[in-house]
């Protein structure tokens, strides 16, 4: 059996955290402190917002985003917090507003041979977004509150090789979803990577992850999932790299239902392969993978990810932009298929520097789903304005 993580205390307090990052000993007299921020207005028009096969209406609306990041950096190190919201008022059809936000902070420290990483965040949003690459359940909207929280410590041995040890704890929850199919979940993870440098251009690796998922609805779900994997990354340019890894990977799920105790074990491959090219004026990226994600469908997923995304430079002020995407997804446990799913959205993109500190975007989005068990199939189509406002970052030599 595949050993248990060992549990963790929940992140209750991200401020706990915070004051953790802020008190660490990279706040020396030569830090310098930043600022920046930003403002969204989009106007949308979806007609199908919820994703639903079933009978629905097409909404417009509005949607306010703000962020801000403020943070100190040093020769050493850097302490970034960051927060944002969301405002979004829809009419045509009721149910669908939504007001999200998120805080996080992110800490990294460096000395000669090691770095250290440490990360925080909760994040309150809806179902309406939050599940659209694993579950795909946005059809009622629900509060989902998100908690991460993780640590990483990188070990130079040598010109040559280094060693990464990695943690990340995720507590889910969702408000008020009895009978949505939505299932509140707790995953956490452990990794080691050894890597090799053969030459400048030439890297390869191993990975050993270990994980534990533990979904609770009415039937109460435990999967404990081992991998391991072998990679290589080559740079052929500063403007051509490409990367590629395998593995195998092994679990059991523990499940009860109707008060009988049952578990059944999985095997499979993991994948990852990667391209990204630079132009003059054109960038081109695409990845394909497959892994193991935490869905709230009270299931781990395994996913087969492939994504292309495009940004060409028209001009100075011009810019055009797609951004595509496709998901299988299909559950760990094979007694739990439910909510195997196909997933793939499409967006092109143009946006124009209006001024300095102004951008004008639009764009047209396609959606499409379409559920293994039920046969059933959703699209939705949807047209976005938007104007973005960037305030000019302040540095300051001391807190502001």
């Amino acid at each position: 059996m595949v050993c248990k993580i060992v549990n963790v205390v929940r992140l209750n307090n991200l401020g706990l955290f915070i004051g953790l990052a802020i008190a660490c000993p990279s706040a020396v007299n030569s830090a310098q402190w930043y600022s920046e921020s930003s403002a969204r207005l989009r106007n949308v028009y979806d007609d199908n917002v919820r994703l639903t096969s079933r009978n629905h209406d097409s909404v417009v609306g509005m949607i306010l985003a703000g962020t801000i990041k403020a943070g100190q950096r040093t020769e050493t190190s850097n302490i970034n917090l960051k927060g944002g919201a969301t405002l979004k008022k829809y009419s045509g059809e009721d149910n669908v507003n939504t007001n999200d936000f998120d805080l996080g902070v992110d800490v990294t420290h460096r000395t000669e041979r090691d770095k250290f990483t440490l990360t925080a965040a909760v994040k309150l949003d809806s179902t309406l977004t939050s599940e659209i690459q694993s579950s795909g359940l946005m059809q009622r909207r629900k509060r989902r509150i998100k908690k991460n929280f993780a640590l990483s410590w990188t070990r130079s041995l040598s010109e040559r090789t280094s060693l990464k040890l990695g943690y990340s704890h995720t507590d889910t929850d969702y408000k008020n979803a009895k009978n949505t199919g939505l299932s509140n979940y707790t995953y956490q993870s452990i990794d080691a990577t050894f890597a090799y440098s053969l030459n400048m251009k030439t890297i390869v690796s191993s990975m050993l992850t270990s994980s534990l998922y533990k979904g609770s609805n009415r039937t109460k779900t435990e999967t404990q999932d081992l991998g391991i994997s072998l990679g290589i990354k080559h740079n052929f340019s500063e403007t051509f790299s490409i990367g590629a890894g395998a593995g195998v990977r092994y679990s059991e799920t523990e499940y009860r239902t109707y008060q009988v105790d049952d578990h059944n074990t999985d095997t499979g491959l993991l994948l990852n392969a990667n391209v990204q090219r630079t132009f003059e004026r054109m960038m081109v990226s695409g990845l394909f993978s497959r892994n193991v994600l935490p869905s709230g469908s009270g299931a781990l997923l395994i996913t087969d990810k492939l994504s292309v995304e495009a940004d060409y430079r028209v001009d100075e002020r011009l810019n055009l932009n797609l951004v595509s995407a496709a998901y299988r997804n299909s559950s760990a446990d094979e007694d739990n298929e439910t909510y195997d799913r196909i997933y793939y959205s499409i967006q092109p993109k143009i946006r124009w520097k209006l001024a300095r500190r102004w951008l004008i975007e639009g764009s047209y989005r396609y959606r499409y789903q379409r559920y293994d068990a039920s046969d059933l199939t959703a699209d939705s189509n949807a047209i976005f304005l938007s104007a973005k406002y960037i305030w000019p970052s302040k540095p300051s030599a001391g807190l502001w």
